[in-house]
């Protein structure tokens, strides 16, 4: 029981965590257009998401084919060096690859552009960060993570609108987010580091 709720947990705060960035976009579409476009943008963000949770899976199942579990371990470098990115150097501007990106696609399907930013926007970070967390997990816990998971991006998806309306929320998620997800990344880089035995197996070569 205390295992669950332990995955239930930390699924919904890394995927919060990094959907930090995507909600400072939401903000942005969803002020940006009219009401009529909102549930592009919704589904958008949905499938967008969905789609990025799917590789992540993809990737994880693919690599727990690899026989020694603390060389997988080392992907937990991945997030443990994206977190340090993060805590000194900051993020990259999206507002700015937002405006290009829109200007670029502006005859095309709102749609389609929704879900291109939902998954190009931080795909690969996302990813990094899913992967190494999926293959920490037994069969049952990842079924779950996985179901966590999508609860949340529909909880996003439906309440989306409604957060991006909080006053100056863009505001904030610029100026925190950066230690949020520091923190997130530096933290699960270390738990995957550990959990894998890989630590332990580097200390036993010393």
């Amino acid at each position: 029981m205390v295992n669950m709720f332990s995955v239930i947990i930390n699924s919904t705060v890394i995927y919060w965590a990094t959907a930090l960035d995507l909600l400072k976009l939401l903000a942005i579409l969803y002020v940006r257009f009219d009401k009529k476009s909102h549930l592009s943008i919704t589904l958008g963000q949905i499938i967008g998401s969905f789609a990025l949770v799917v590789v992540s899976l993809f990737f994880a199942v693919i690599l727990k084919l690899v026989p020694e579990e603390w060389i997988l371990g080392l992907l937990g470098l991945i997030p443990l060096g994206l977190g340090i990115k993060y805590l000194f150097f900051g993020d990259d501007d999206d507002d700015e690859e937002l405006d290009e990106l829109l200007q670029k696609r502006k005859n095309k399907s709102l749609l389609g552009t929704v879900i291109i930013i939902s998954f190009a926007s931080c795909g690969a970070d996302n990813i990094a960060l899913f992967t190494p967390f999926f293959m920490t997990l037994s069969a049952n816990n990842l079924l779950l993570s996985i179901i966590i998971f999508a609860l949340n991006i529909l909880i996003l998806g439906l309440l989306g609108k409604t957060i991006a309306k909080i006053p100056h929320l863009h505001d904030v998620l610029e100026k925190y987010s950066r230690w949020i997800l520091a923190f997130v990344y530096i933290i699960l880089g270390i738990m995957v580091l550990l959990e894998s035995g890989t630590v332990s197996k580097i200390l036993s070569f010393l």
